[in-house]
């Protein structure tokens, strides 16, 4: 089976628009790649934070998306890179805010793709409606205006009134023109990448991951994101039946089907407080 990913000595592109490529660049650049200069690929087509486009796709679709972009605009490239960010509630915890990041490569020759991710609570997503100055200066103060950009919008869903970072001057000016004429403005966290330094940092841990998934070859053919998934049933220490527990390490190989399974520390049992038997 021909290999795929073989990255030594090989050509790339990141797709964007917002400075991504100083975080993406230095971290894969232990694994060979020579980096073309960024193509200019207009990713706001693929969905914007200031819901001037909608993305109509899921995340996974829009960063590959972006990434065959750059393919297609540099005929050169062997591999294209892309990142894409999706923020709301944790998907496990209630009531806390997450961000999570995925940063796609892309071969070419064989079409398709490694994917690295980061989910996180370290997430500046935040939003509120003011009603007045005061309102105002308090969200700003939560959220620190030091290299970071504020939306300020009309209501939840626009127009946007103002979304480059502003001094407090201009700020107070936008705010209490809109707060006059609508009795309110709503303000959020602009969360594109150049704007938000909380968002590059877990931009950054993304890369990590996807280095990760690169170097994670599967022992048969080669191809890389040999990783594990868990699965639960370590036995309870009361009853012997299967706990909520992590147990056992799967791994499996898009690429050629090979599947392996290890058990994670199989002489410990599992605690009766996450036995479904013990304590239902």
């Amino acid at each position: 089976m021909t290999p795929t990913f073989d990255l030594d000595g090989k050509s790339a592109v990141v797709v964007t628009r917002h400075g991504k490529e100083k975080l993406i660049e230095p971290a894969l650049a232990g694994l060979g790649l020579r980096f073309l200069p960024k193509p200019l690929v207009d990713t706001d087509q693929y969905g914007t934070f200031t819901r001037k486009i909608g993305r109509a796709a899921s995340q996974r679709n829009a960063v590959l998306a972006k990434a065959q972009a750059g393919l297609d605009l540099v005929p050169d490239a062997d591999f294209a890179l892309a990142s894409e960010g999706a923020f709301g509630p944790h998907p496990h915890i209630p009531f806390v805010p997450s961000g999570l990041e995925m940063i796609a490569l892309l071969e070419r020759k064989s079409g398709k793709a490694v994917i690295g991710r980061h989910l996180t609570i370290a997430t500046n997503f935040m939003h509120t409606v003011a009603r007045s100055w005061v309102d105002v200066e308090a969200f700003a103060g939560r959220i620190g205006l030091a290299g970071q950009a504020m939306l300020v919008m009309e209501s939840r869903h626009g127009p946007v009134l103002a979304t480059e970072p502003i001094d407090e001057d201009v700020l107070k000016t936008v705010c209490e023109s809109g707060i006059e004429t609508s009795g309110s403005v709503w303000l959020e966290v602009d969360m594109r990448a150049d704007m938000n330094p909380a968002r590059m940092d877990a931009i950054a841990a993304a890369a990590a991951d996807l280095v990760r998934r690169l170097e994670a070859r599967c022992p048969r053919c080669h191809h890389p994101d040999w990783t594990a998934r868990l699965r639960s049933g370590r036995p309870c220490a009361c009853c012997s039946g299967p706990t909520i527990e992590a147990f056992v390490e799967e791994y499996f190989c898009e690429h050629c089907g090979h599947f392996d399974e290890r058990p994670i520390d199989p002489e410990r049992k599992g605690e009766p407080a996450q036995c479904t038997y013990c304590n239902p």
